[in-house]
Formats: structure tokens, C-alpha cells, sequence
């Protein structure tokens, strides 16, 4: 999460490891089961990572920032679905681009609805929230510096939406499971088994 201003690289990964450090005690203040912290924990390691892939480093001035003000905006920025370029033959180094977008939000679809009230009708707008709104933050950054830092691209929005999906559709698999292999425990009132066992019911 490297930010560089003035020739200086700013590292982000120690301030943001304070604020869910702080996060996580006020939850434990607060009395929240150990299970769900520990969820919360590790869905933020996970949160922070996707944001370092999607939106950094970050450039605010120097040379290259100069440079990349001199290109028009608009050809770093493609809506139109499926489309690659013309001529553009899809290559090994496309498809490994597509796997990347949806891998990057499969733990997203999963993990989610462990630290939140999420219910199934919700995954109907949330994995276009998620692929759309990582592209539009993309684009306003963009704006608000002044030059392209990244490709806006909408089939990455449609590929971060199908990776969101996917990761649902496993923790689907998995509570359908948990369920059933669950069923000959007889004491399921307390830690993880009761814990997982409400967000499966829940979900």
C-alpha cells in the first residue's frame, strides 16, 4: 500500500495494521465471541491485500505522474464488455488476467457473510457493488490526480462480479455441508461449531 509523494514512498501497511488492531478491541470490548473476531481478523487481512492490488502504489507527483498527465484519460478506459482491442488475439498472459480478477474477489463472496448479517437476496446487487465499485474508485482517483494510474476497464468489474459469485456460491457448498456433517454432534451451543452453525443458518 505504497503511496509516493516528492520522490518519498509512504508505506501504508503499518497505519492500516493500527487501525484493525484498534478495530479488533474495541470488538473484544465490546464482547464479541472469539470466533467472530477472529473472522474479522482475518477478512481484514484480506480486505487490505485486495486494496493494494486494486489501488496501489500510488503516484501523486514526480516524473512519471508529469508524464502520464500528457495521456489522454480516455484511453486508459474501456466500457464496452469483451472487448480486447482491435485485432487483440486473447493470450496465456489475458487468461492468466482473467483468473487474477476473479480470484482477487472469491475470498470476498466466502468470507463476507461471516463478519456481517448478510442474506441471500443481498448477493443480487453486492457482486456488482463490489466488480463496479472497484473500477469507479479507480476512475475517480484517476481523476481527482490528473492522469490515468490505472485501466478502467469493465470487464474486470464483470470478472471481479463472477469472482464475488463464485466465492458464494463455494460458501453455499460449505454450509450444505457443515449442516449435514454437523447433525451427529450433539452439543453444538458453544465456539465454532455454534458460531458457524448460526451464519449457515442465518445465510
Amino acid at each position: 500500500m505504497d503511496i509516493e509523494f516528492n520522490g518519498i514512498r509512504f508505506h501504508g501497511y503499518l497505519i492500516s495494521a493500527v487501525f484493525i488492531l484498534i478495530f479488533l478491541t474495541i470488538q473484544i470490548l465490546r464482547r464479541k465471541r472469539w470466533p467472530h473476531i477472529f473472522c474479522l481478523a482475518l477478512f481484514s487481512i484480506y480486505v487490505l491485500i485486495a486494496l493494494n492490488e486494486t489501488f496501489f502504489p500510488l503516484a501523486i507527483n514526480g516524473a512519471y505522474v508529469e508524464n502520464m498527465r500528457t495521456v489522454p484519460m480516455r484511453s486508459f478506459i474501456n466500457l464496452i464488455p469483451f472487448y480486447l482491442g482491435t485485432f487483440h488475439v486473447i493470450d496465456g498472459r489475458d487468461l492468466l488476467d482473467f483468473a487474477n480478477n476473479i480470484l482477487l474477489t472469491i475470498p470476498f463472496g466466502f468470507g463476507v457473510i461471516f463478519v456481517s448479517r448478510l442474506r441471500p437476496r443481498d448477493f443480487v446487487w453486492l457482486p456488482l457493488a463490489v466488480g463496479f465499485g472497484i473500477e469507479t474508485a479507480q476512475l475517480l482517483i484517476s481523476l481527482i490526480l490528473g492522469y490515468p494510474y490505472r485501466v478502467v476497464d469493465i470487464n474486470d468489474a464483470l470478472l471481479n462480479t463472477v469472482g464475488v459469485l463464485i466465492g458464494y456460491g463455494l460458501f453455499r457448498i460449505f454450509a450444505w455441508l457443515f449442516i449435514r456433517l454437523t447433525r451427529r454432534f450433539k452439543d453444538k451451543s458453544a465456539g465454532w461449531l455454534a458460531y458457524i452453525g448460526e451464519v449457515v443458518t442465518r445465510a
